[in-house]
């Protein structure tokens, strides 16, 4: 930083003192430090007008070179090549800041006004200080001999300014757009990871909730699973002993995906587990289970749910479907019933009553309970798997529960591919 010196005389108001006599009588000098120049913008305005200069004098030597085939006489070209672009580069420096904050903060096509109008003022004030400074220097006699070159100077930089100043509006667009994506994608991938962590605790929720042993009593097999999806659904099902003989078996779907579903759920397995072993029947159950839902469920929200205790010392199903699909009860002889009495879904209809459904059983009877992820699963050409597909591997009588779950699922996996769109949820129980 160059710094220069001066001496004057201080008065108390340069020295911030307040008026009246004392230590100012002997002040006689102070030294004020100016700025002469500050070397940042010094350096910043030798580079830029370095910058300007290199290229135009390369230029017009190519130019010459061109044109004429040789570099002889190339130094008066070069010469003129200076003035006007020093003079361009000292004039564009102090107004290109101020210019853009005017050009931007107006539409179109006052924009394009202001911008024309203000490289039109730049131009003219260019080639008017190159003609000053060539009739100053003497590299030309009169004004009018720099009149077709300075016509040709203010039309190449208009073309030339116009030309960056589509493609610098271009270029910005395309930048801000592409920040724009960015920012999608970003916020996208951060969605999709908030709902890869919602599904894997939800994934861990229904695990927790469905029972690993199941309880076998004497004359019953059970056998349950559930094939999960990509997207974690609702389902559930449980077991439950209730003496040497009974058993309760439940099987349900919750609407929706992810945790709100895996915690209606878990209020389902909460309410079954709390009343069951007390002796409800599943008709009073599935009436207590619809009540307390409803109270809390969010609206849009509901459970289709089955639920049935089997009594193998009466041979006895007592069941309520409360608007799940109908339980396919396979007889020994070959004949098909399917379960359907009971009431609407649980969560809907807080008031709602629910039909008592009561079937007898005999040895070889097969109960199959699922939910829709097996009977709606489709292939490449949009056919549901359906419940006729679902008997099919049931007419082979003496195979256990688990074997006839297995060849089910294997149907299924082998219909849709293995491309399951929802969680495909059984449970099978076998009379002997």
């Amino acid at each position: 930083m160059v710094v220069g010196f001066r001496e004057r005389p201080c008065s108390r108001r340069a020295l911030g003192l307040p008026a009246g006599g004392g230590s100012l009588r002997e002040i006689r000098f102070c030294t004020n430090l100016t700025y002469v120049s500050n070397d940042s913008a010094a350096k910043r305005i030798a580079r830029v007008v370095a910058m300007s200069a290199v290229p135009g004098i390369v230029f017009t030597a190519l130019a010459w070179y061109a044109i004429k085939g040789s570099l002889r006489g190339m130094g008066m070209a070069l010469a003129h090549a200076l003035l006007y672009v020093v003079p361009a580069t000292l004039l564009r420096v102090p107004l290109q800041s101020t210019a853009r904050r005017w050009i931007d903060a107006a539409r179109f096509p006052f924009n394009w006004g202001i911008f024309i109008g203000v490289q039109l003022a730049m131009a003219l004030a260019t080639v008017t200080l190159a003609t000053f400074l060539a009739l100053r220097i003497r590299l030309d006699r009169t004004a009018a001999e720099l009149l077709p070159l300075n016509r040709v100077i203010v039309v190449v930089w208009l073309v030339f300014a116009c030309s960056l100043e589509i493609y610098s509006n271009a270029r910005r667009r395309l930048e801000s757009r592409n920040r724009q994506l960015e920012e999608k994608v970003e916020a996208e991938s951060r969605v999709l990871e908030l709902q890869q962590e919602d599904f894997e605790r939800a994934r861990e929720i229904q695990q927790a909730l469905m029972p690993t042993h199941l309880p076998q009593i004497q004359g019953c097999d059970l056998a349950a699973g559930c094939q999960p999806a990509r997207m974690v659904g609702g389902d559930y099902y449980d077991a439950i002993r209730l003496g040497d003989a009974r058993v309760a078996i439940a099987i349900g779907d919750v609407s929706g995906k992810g945790m709100a579903a895996a915690l209606l759920m878990s209020n389902l397995q909460a309410i079954v587990r709390a009343f069951a072993p007390g002796g409800l029947a599943p008709h009073e159950l599935c009436a207590k289970a619809n009540q307390l839902i409803a109270g809390n469920v969010a609206p849009g929200k509901y459970i289709t749910f089955f639920y049935a205790v089997i009594d193998t010392a009466r041979m006895t199903l007592d069941y309520c479907n409360a608007g799940h699909n109908p339980p396919i009860l396979r007889r020994r002889d070959g004949a098909i019933e399917r379960l359907g009495e009971g009431g609407p879904v649980l969560g809907v209809l807080p008031g709602a009553t629910y039909a008592a459904g009561a079937a007898e059983l005999r040895s070889g009877d097969c109960l199959v309970l699922y939910t829709d992820g097996i009977s709606e699963a489709f292939n490449a050409a949009d056919e549901e798997f359906g419940e006729e597909r679902l008997i099919l591997p049931l007419q082979e009588p003496g195979d256990s529960s688990e074997q006839r779950r297995q060849r089910i699922m294997v149907a299924v996996t082998e219909f849709s591919n293995n491309n399951f769109h929802d969680d495909a949820t059984m449970l099978v129980a076998s009379m002997h």
